[in-house]
């Protein structure tokens, strides 16, 4: 969630004016694309610290809907100081303060600039809980696999439930692909061995993402310094059988 305060007076309720506030939710880094639904208030100065506390519950229900898992503040110091005091704690605990210029006007997503800033390098809470499920199936030997071919061939299975990546394939690397999400192997051969007529020979990040968009898996890019994976690729599985590769 973005959230951008405008306030031009002195830092006190104790004066004229007003002060407005801006709100969006969205994906990074889908957000410096397609800005989401905008909340737009603007309150009397002399009410800020009453109204900013209803506020307050506002923005967490929003941030609550949207699954948020940071708050980036900016905008005037005072205004937004009041603001992060009364948010509810769950909320107050995702705030991340910026600096900068922050227009509202631009038809752009609110803190467009300084959401990169923030957010590169930095994993979503459910792509790192997805990351401590993998290491932790690892130590355990539990239902993950790990490497190109024992990751293409759960593929072919039906059986990843979310594919991790130390960086997105290159566009060098090809694997072999048929009609199906599941058609999905390393060479030519081994695909016409499962009756699949006329392969042809796709970039791997194309083929990996319609296998996984197929199949209802889900990816993460996690960062070698993170989790290191070997030949750079593992996965979640959904189930286990004698049939797994390993």
């Amino acid at each position: 969630m973005a959230v951008v305060v405008h306030y031009r007076g002195l830092p006190t309720a104790e004066t004229h004016g007003w002060v407005t506030l801006e709100a969006e939710t969205g994906t990074w880094p889908a957000s410096t694309v397609t800005p989401g639904e905008r909340l737009h208030r603007r309150v009397e100065v002399a009410t800020w610290h009453r109204t900013s506390l209803r506020l307050g519950h506002r923005l967490d229900e929003r941030a609550r809907r949207a699954h948020a898992d940071a708050v980036v503040v900016g905008g005037d110091e005072w205004a937004c100081n009041v603001l992060i005091r009364r948010l509810p704690h769950t909320l107050r605990d995702k705030v991340v303060r910026v600096g900068g210029r922050t227009p509202t006007d631009t038809g752009r997503a609110l803190l467009e600039p300084q959401l990169d800033g923030v957010f590169r390098g930095r994993m979503a809470a459910h792509d790192r809980e997805l990351v401590d499920i993998f290491i932790g199936r690892r130590a355990l030997d539990g239902p993950m696999t790990e490497g190109l071919a024992a990751t293409v061939a759960a593929l072919q299975r039906g059986q990843v439930a979310a594919l991790l990546l130390n960086r997105p394939p290159g566009s060098s690397l090809q694997l072999w692909a048929g009609s199906q999400p599941t058609h999905l192997a390393l060479t030519e051969a081994e695909l016409m061995s499962f009756g699949v007529r006329a392969p042809r020979e796709e970039r791997a990040d194309e083929a990996l993402v319609r296998a996984l968009v197929g199949t209802g898996a889900e990816l993460v890019v996690v960062p070698e310094n993170e989790l290191r994976l070997y030949e750079g690729v593992g996965a979640l599985l959904r189930y286990t059988d004698p049939g797994t590769p390993s």
